[in-house]
């Protein structure tokens, strides 16, 4: 008993050991796809594609904006006089041109909000490409999943190869019940069951990463005792980071200064502007010329006022989803940090279970072979290490893509903001 007590305290001492030198030492992605190979397959997302073209409508329209929708207007009349005593006709005519002015400040709100409006539309493009570099890590790790569990079904398929050679040997010589191959042949058989559900599986993760996103390879096995670390620096100053740092957050800010800016270039516009011009007129075939100035001042009503009331409620309500979107922004680090803590504590916990299984599992092979235990319990015992083994695999590809996708809200790795 003691020294069964020995092995597991060694084994639970050297894992906790391996688990964080790995923490220390592990700031390298090594097994994530290469940076410049993340970036052309984002640069060549039809999402991310489609935000820019929207972004550069959105540059197109603050170009506008900032221009103004003022036009000058030529004004031509032709017309003819008839005169009765004595009877005479003369052509007459008239040339005007006129332009509507932007005054009380107007042009400048229209440079503000051009600004804006610009903004938002390259934050979005930012945005876009962030969502897609998400979409990249979830669907690698969902591949390197597949592949872990592909790995441990061919390790299963293998010892069970293994053990139904033993069985053979065992029963040639007389040391086992033919019930015994029967049981290792069973066993084997849903080994290779598992290995073939397991490969589709690899398959079809692997076809959808590189059907949305070609030429990023394909993850290989994490390395052995790799956890993410925690990030040194203290939780809330981490938050405040992640917040700040957010695509998402930002454009709800550049959207609430274009609906601030927009209100208020609204209610300036209830302040109508005036439409000057110059004419020449030309009477009597020419005996007469006239030269005169214009101006045209349009009637505000209920429509300017309602316009710069909604204006308004726009900025109101753009203000509230920028403080929606810190919330919820917060809540997520709060959530992707304490899922990072829980998986490195479960991937460790798993490594510590493996330990102390495999050693289990190597004495009851022994015992099998020495004729003091049924392959029932042989059998029991290695099944447990296979599932232990798989969910060891498993809870370190977990741990890793909460530290990746961690570091990537961070803008600590694939920064494309550029």
């Amino acid at each position: 008993m003691t020294r069964k007590v020995s092995v597991a305290l060694a084994a639970t001492v050297g894992a906790m050991a391996i688990w964080s030198a790995a923490a220390q030492a592990g700031g390298a992605h090594d097994y994530l796809p290469a940076e410049e190979a993340v970036r052309q397959a984002i640069a060549g997302s039809p999402d991310v594609m489609a935000a820019e073209a929207r972004r550069d409508a959105t540059l197109a329209r603050a170009v506008g904006i900032r221009a103004g929708t003022a036009e000058t207007v030529v004004r031509a009349i032709g017309q003819g006089r008839s005169v009765r005593e004595p009877s005479q006709r003369f052509p007459e005519g008239q040339i005007a041109v006129e332009r509507p002015l932007r005054l009380w400040g107007k042009a400048d709100a229209d440079a503000r909000l051009a600004d804006a409006t610009a903004e938002a539309g390259d934050l979005a493009v930012m945005d876009a490409r962030h969502e897609s570099s998400r979409q990249i890590l979830a669907l690698w790790f969902a591949a390197m999943r597949a592949g872990q569990a592909r790995v441990a079904a061919q390790e299963n398929a293998r010892a069970a190869g293994e053990l139904v050679a033993m069985t053979t040997r065992r029963i040639q010589a007389g040391d086992a019940a033919r019930l015994d191959g029967e049981l290792a042949a069973s066993d084997q058989a849903r080994t290779q069951a598992a290995l073939a559900t397991a490969s589709a599986a690899e398959q079809a993760a692997l076809a959808e990463l590189h059907g949305r996103y070609p030429g990023l390879g394909e993850p290989g096995s994490p390395p052995d005792a790799r956890l993410p670390p925690v990030p040194p620096e203290a939780p809330e100053a981490l938050r405040t980071d992640y917040v700040r740092g957010s695509h998402e957050y930002r454009l709800a800010m550049a959207q609430e200064a274009q609906a601030q800016r927009h209100a208020a270039r609204a209610d300036l516009e209830r302040k109508p502007d005036p439409t000057v011009g110059m004419f020449v007129t030309i009477e009597r075939g020419g005996a007469e010329r006239i030269l005169g100035v214009s101006v045209a001042m349009p009637l505000g009503g209920d429509h300017r006022r309602a316009a710069a009331t909604a204006a308004a409620a726009d900025a109101e309500a753009a203000a509230r989803s920028r403080m929606a979107a810190e919330r919820r922004l917060g809540t997520e680090f709060d959530v992707q940090y304490r899922n990072l803590l829980g998986r490195r504590s479960s991937a460790q916990a798993q490594a510590e279970a493996v330990s102390l299984q495999r050693t289990a599992s190597d004495r009851a092979t022994r015992a099998y072979r020495a004729g003091e235990s049924g392959l029932a319990e042989l059998l029991a015992v290695r099944r447990s290490l296979a599932e232990a083994l798989l969910a060891e695999r498993l809870a370190r590809v977990d741990a890793l893509e909460a530290g990746s996708r961690l570091s990537l809200d961070l803008h600590q790795m694939w920064d494309l903001d550029d």
